[in-house]
């Protein structure tokens, strides 16, 4: 599986909602055909990190890339 494509990549992202800062330079990638879980304590910034990915908040720092397409400015219909 690690010759496989690369389908979701966060760069140091980081999103705040005013002075709170609910998930601070998170890097990450998942291949395709990878499973994964994200698993932490109530508060800590997992459905906040899905959002940004499924395109329902915007990072406020970092990059998001879908098969190696930023899609930071794209709305979630064309994620």
């Amino acid at each position: 599986m690690e010759d496989s494509e690369v389908a979701v990549e966060l760069r140091q992202v980081t999103k705040r909602f005013g002075s709170f800062t609910a998930v601070k330079n998170v890097s990450l990638r998942i291949r395709e055909g990878e499973f994964f879980s994200l698993l932490g304590p109530s508060g800590c910034g997992k459905t906040t990190n899905l959002r940004m990915i499924a395109g329902f908040e915007l990072p406020s720092d970092g990059e998001i890339y879908l098969h190696g397409q930023p899609v930071g400015q794209l709305p979630p219909f064309k994620r």
